[in-house]
């Protein structure tokens, strides 16, 4: 009966087209789970934006959703080959075509569908790369690689296991010897990811989502959502600034006035390069998406996000050490925190990591769910890690599950102090953490 359900499966993934025009719906509600009519959406898929209003029972609807679109084959500038040698003797080769930088995800199942090799998640630049397979301990057989392209392009191919068969010869595999039809492969199982989705009213702040589900073009029910009915308090006399050609909104949480988006500044740079002290702002976009900067902020190295000041480095400590406020890349007026004012916002919500994180973020399964009482609207922002090693390969992590908020003060030479936020747990946490890493910045009005 397994193995009947697993070649159904393969044939669905293999061969199913999506069609072009279908729906997103869901639904609504308050903390008490009442339905809430009225209420805008819209919902962001790449460059697209969908428009929906909630009915009487908070019920909505996106109609036409046409982002997801029939393919039998990957876009032009896109190849995966076939994996070479196959069989295989326990290692193979798959090579990867891009027209521009991309995250390649790899995932191994057996017959059964059980997940038989760790995730392989790796970085590429434009161009052609490759990546090695390896099952050295599997036993002999048929094996499922699910290959996934910026989480947009499905690819799956099947290989196959047998000790004693031919080994992968490095100095002999390249692209060209490898039988690879670019335009004719595996047919891709087409899914998008949703950016956002923002919910509006006049009798509500606005509610940011992310971390949805991807939409396949088969429909999609996002389920029941909690909208923050909550009024934040802005900061008197100061609802937004405008720093850098964007608005952004302040929030008053007890003495403290903070912005209450991370800060989106300066120029995207490719994660495979370092921000430097060249008189330009630079930032890290989650996956090199621009569109992840917009929603999310941008990502900076603790040097960037204090902007080298006292000649401060990500390997070197400012001298002399820093004290009082520390503008960095924030607007004139602002500062980024340092650990005693970290202190104070902690306090100011009781240790409560919920009460900062937006509604959305985070799950209520070992109270981790975000309730935004302080409306310091947190979202889970994930990292950049720029360490080089061939583990991380300069790569983005745990977006959805962590985010890592700079503060001003070394620890060392080559860390700093910071603010991390867990998607399932409700302490806030004060952590030392690498310098070059990419965390998110939120800055703090003077005093």
């Amino acid at each position: 009966m397994k193995m009947k359900k697993l070649l159904l499966m393969l044939f669905v993934i293999n061969n199913c087209l999506i069609s072009n025009a279908q729906t997103i719906t869901g639904k609504l509600i308050d903390q008490d789970s009442v339905g809430i009519s009225g209420l805008q959406l819209r919902l962001y898929i790449h460059a697209s934006v969908f428009s929906a209003t909630s009915d009487t029972s908070g019920s909505f609807t996106f109609n036409n959703i046409t982002e997801v679109k029939e393919k039998g084959q990957l876009p032009t500038g896109y190849s995966v080959s076939e994996n070479f040698p196959n069989p295989f003797n326990p290692k193979t080769r798959i090579f990867i075509t891009l027209p521009q930088s991309g995250n390649v995800k790899v995932n191994i199942y057996n017959i059964l569908g059980q997940k038989v090799l760790a995730d392989m998640d790796r970085y590429f630049n434009a161009g052609t790369s490759y990546i090695d397979l390896e099952l050295k301990g599997l036993p002999n057989g048929i094996y499922i690689a699910k290959i996934s392209i910026d989480e947009k392009y499905k690819i799956v191919k099947k290989i196959m296991l047998l000790y004693g068969s031919q080994h992968l010869n490095t100095s002999f595999v390249t692209e060209s010897n490898i039988s690879s039809q670019p335009s004719k492969l595996s047919k891709i199982s087409s899914s998008v990811a949703i950016d956002s989705l923002v919910v509006t009213g006049s009798s509500i702040n606005k509610n940011k989502y992310t971390n949805l589900p991807q939409y396949s073009g088969s429909g999609l029910n996002l389920g029941k959502i909690v909208v923050d009915q909550t009024m934040i308090i802005p900061c008197p006399g100061l609802p937004t600034i405008t720093y850098a050609g964007q608005i952004y909104h302040t929030v008053q949480i007890g003495t403290q006035c903070w912005l209450r988006e991370n800060l989106n500044v300066g120029t995207m740079i490719d994660s495979t390069k370092e921000q430097t002290n060249n008189g330009i702002i630079e930032k890290f976009c989650y996956h090199n998406n621009p569109n992840n900067c917009a929603t999310y902020g941008g990502l900076y190295q603790w040097a960037e996000a204090i902007q080298f000041q006292n000649g401060a480095t990500d390997h070197i400590l400012a001298t002399p050490s820093l004290t009082g406020n520390v503008q960095g890349i924030c607007p004139t007026g602002w500062h980024i925190p340092d650990t005693t004012e970290f202190k104070i916002l902690i306090k100011s919500v009781n240790n409560n990591s919920n009460a900062l994180k937006a509604v959305g973020q985070g799950v209520t399964r070992y109270d981790g769910a975000g309730t935004n009482t302080s409306g310091f609207s947190a979202l889970i922002a994930g990292i950049c890690n720029f360490d080089k090693s061939p583990f991380y390969n300069n790569g983005f992590f745990n977006l959805g599950y962590d985010t890592s908020f700079w503060l001003s003060r070394e620890s060392d030479s080559n860390d700093a102090h910071g603010m991390l936020l867990i998607y399932d747990n409700s302490i806030i946490f004060w952590i030392h953490t690498i310098k070059d890493f990419g965390d998110s910045v939120r800055c703090l009005k003077d005093n």
